[in-house]
């Protein structure tokens, strides 16, 4: 494409964008940004659409090519981030966007949730409308700007992000050819409601104090390595099914009752079980499908349990939800997710709001009869939330839609052995994602093998962080390459050269294909709508 002259973009805060029709919208500017460092030279585009869903556009100048990415946004988000998806997009001129998912956070940044109390537009725009908006207000706005709208759209989220691209897969089947869904908060109400306030409490005494200290979690990671480490057949430092492990922490048991640094007591073990094992009910009802897995132990700090004298993300997370986004009415101020009770009831009362927060619709028959692609992703070491609710929910889909081969037509799941939230941990997790889902939707080719790496920095990040704030440009040397395979395929090595190179490994199906229907009470939510 030819270059666009610089008053055609100072020149859209003189177009009107209000009579867009379902997303009236207002420009706050529009200038062109030099290019630098890779960046091409973009036309720098910002403003909002009703009622406070605020956006930022970057439109390539030159060589644009015809392709849109919208970027999801994590946790409670409510502030403008340009993630390093968003761009390595922009780096190969595509037109990118972004949005604060309908208002404006503050105090705990991602963890925040004020903005919900009582606001049930703004829970709206949060839970399902504010990325459908932006497309739509984006699509104009290019169209306005090149004279022509985009060839191919698609999104891309992590978290919460990962809900977005779920629920525009769901709700809005029209809006995106390819969708890229990372470790999704598709399980929302139960997510936040229930596991996350259940993984806050689970570490307090009755005065309210720490249990388990975040320096002990070294000490748990690495007996449940020592379990489980080879018994995918290779001793490399990761898990690959956290299924298959039987670690128990009462092996870790202090021959007395004393604490000392390379033992467990008593009320640190069962610190440990509750983790293991997720919420549930007096009758030991699961309120959640899905919890920490074995493997995780290091990306509990932060996540789980409280570090550096500061209390667990969990507890924001819970705290939030509970107290601004779960009801109609929110609970006086003085409740607190401390006070939640693990209850049928309790979960019930979660369900009325859960409609305009949950991804689980399971039918994507729209989506898919329209060319639709979709690509999932999880960390199997997951401290925020837990693997097994993706691996459920792609179970109902299949249940719904024919079967593992009907559904990787069109969707297909990668896991990825040690990783963290989003990015992180103990596995390879940095991945071009865009790449195969370009070349599914464009050229018909379905990703059969996708390449993950790892370099020494990459230990450090994970727990539940926001990974809109996340980096994954660091320059640091790439120690390990590992190629991850459709689930359920899995990795394995083919006994000659480096454990840490890709190429020495092949993809083989396991001798028993997993079932990841989970038996919890919120069965139904999987159920076509």
């Amino acid at each position: 494409m030819q270059s666009m002259q610089t008053n055609a973009c100072s020149a859209l805060t003189q177009r009107d964008f209000a009579a867009i029709p379902d997303a009236p919208t207002a420009l706050f500017s529009a200038q062109i940004v030099a290019a630098m460092a890779g960046t091409p030279q973009y036309c720098e585009v910002k403003g909002y659409v009703t009622p406070q869903i605020q956006f930022e556009i970057r439109l390539p100048t030159q060589n644009w090519n015809r392709r849109y990415l919208q970027v999801g946004c994590g946790g409670y988000c409510g502030s403008l981030r340009a993630s390093p998806e968003y761009i390595a997009a922009l780096n190969q001129n595509f037109a990118v966007a972004f949005d604060n998912s309908g208002h404006v956070g503050g105090g705990l940044g991602a963890g925040g949730a004020l903005w919900g109390l009582d606001q049930p537009q703004l829970r709206t725009d949060f839970g399902y409308r504010s990325e459908h908006v932006m497309l739509i207000a984006a699509k104009a706005i290019a169209s306005a700007f090149y004279g022509e709208s985009p060839k191919y759209s698609y999104f891309q989220g992590c978290s919460n992000g990962g809900r977005q691209a779920l629920m525009a897969a769901q709700r809005y089947p029209n809006d995106f050819d390819g969708i890229i869904a990372g470790a999704p908060a598709a399980i929302q109400a139960p997510l936040n409601g229930e596991y996350e306030t259940w993984n806050a409490i689970a570490n307090l005494d009755s005065q309210g104090n720490a249990i388990l200290p975040a320096d002990k979690l070294p000490l748990i990671h690495q007996a449940a390595l020592a379990d489980c480490d080879g018994k995918d057949g290779l001793v490399d430092g990761q898990i690959t099914d956290p299924r298959v492990c039987t670690f128990k922490p009462q092996s870790l048991r202090c021959s007395s009752n004393g604490d000392r640094a390379n033992c467990l007591t008593i009320a640190q073990i069962a610190v440990v079980n509750k983790l293991y094992s997720g919420p549930v009910d007096s009758q030991g009802k699961r309120l959640y499908p899905g919890s920490q897995t074995i493997g995780s132990e290091l990306g509990w700090a932060g996540a789980s349990i409280g570090s550096s004298g500061m209390p667990p993300m969990a507890a924001n997370i819970a705290d939030g939800y509970l107290k601004y986004l779960a009801f109609p009415k929110s609970p006086p101020a003085s409740f607190s997710y401390k006070d939640w009770q693990f209850t049928t009831e309790g979960f019930d009362r979660l369900r009325p709001l859960g409609k305009v927060y949950n991804a689980t619709n399971p039918d994507l028959k729209d989506f898919r009869d329209r060319g639709g692609k979709l690509i999932l992703y999880h960390g199997w070491a997951d401290p925020a939330i837990p693997p097994q609710g993706t691996l459920a929910y792609y179970q109902a889909v299949q249940d719904t839609m024919g079967g593992l081969a009907n559904v990787q037509s069109f969707a297909r799941l990668f896991m990825l052995p040690g990783v963290y939230h989003c990015q992180g941990g103990t596995g390879p997790s940095r991945v071009d994602w865009l790449a195969p889902i370009v070349a599914w939707v464009e050229q018909g080719t379905p990703p059969t093998k996708i390449i993950a790496s790892q370099t020494t920095a990459d230990s450090a990040s994970g727990g539940f962080s926001n990974p809109t704030e996340g980096s994954t440009g660091s320059n640091a040397k790439i120690v390990r390459t590992r190629p991850i395979f459709p689930y359920p395929m899995q990795a394995k090595y083919n006994g000659k050269g480096s454990m840490d190179d890709a190429a020495n490994f092949v993809g083989v199906m396991p001798s028993r294909i997993p079932s990841d229907r989970i038996n919890w009470i919120g069965n139904d939510l999987f159920q076509p709508q």
